[in-house]
């Protein structure tokens, strides 16, 4: 597996199955991870992050990457930057 230190090592305008298989024989380094997710500028917990796999019906896939498209950002980022602004907003109903 081939770590990725910087972003310009990742190939950009990668078709869905472009970014499965490039994923899936590279990894990014912690310190460039850390480094996308700070720039999110959202609360966090800090740890390990764990690769999951998850379904998506197309259409929304291709929602999500219109809207990451125009923020400019990577659709996995924002799909995490969701997750993370909801969790966030039920913690705060819960309490």
């Amino acid at each position: 597996m081939k770590r990725i230190i910087s972003k310009e090592e990742i190939p950009a305008n990668m078709s869905d199955e472009e970014a499965a298989d490039f994923w899936a024989t590279h990894t990014m380094s912690s310190d460039l991870l850390e480094a996308s997710m700070a720039e999110d500028n959202l609360p966090r917990r800090h740890g390990r992050t764990k690769t999951i796999s998850i379904r998506l019906e197309h259409d929304l896939l291709e929602r999500i990457q219109e809207v990451a498209a125009q923020k400019h950002m990577g659709y996995q980022t924002l799909m995490k930057q969701f997750l993370i602004e909801r969790v966030y907003e039920e913690e705060k109903s819960i309490r």
